[in-house]
């Protein structure tokens, strides 16, 4: 892989955990109760723990994510 592109690869991977790093912030208030979340995420969560309980649950993993893209 030339350095380029790798340099761009490392540049998208910090991009990607500071998006991350600040949805955990999001997560962590909401969890803790700082924060109500509200009435689309707290429909989404409702969705999702339902989806999880059903066991209809399909996550995609990132390889396939990136094909697509």
């Amino acid at each position: 892989m030339p350095s380029s592109e790798l340099e761009e690869v490392v540049r998208e991977v910090r991009a990607l955990r500071e998006k991350v790093e600040r949805m955990e912030e999001i997560l962590e208030d909401r969890l803790i109760g700082l924060e109500e979340p509200m009435d689309d995420e707290a429909k989404a969560i409702k969705s999702y723990l339902k989806t999880k309980k059903k066991g209809d649950l399909q996550l995609t993993p990132l390889e396939d994510v990136s094909e697509k893209a």
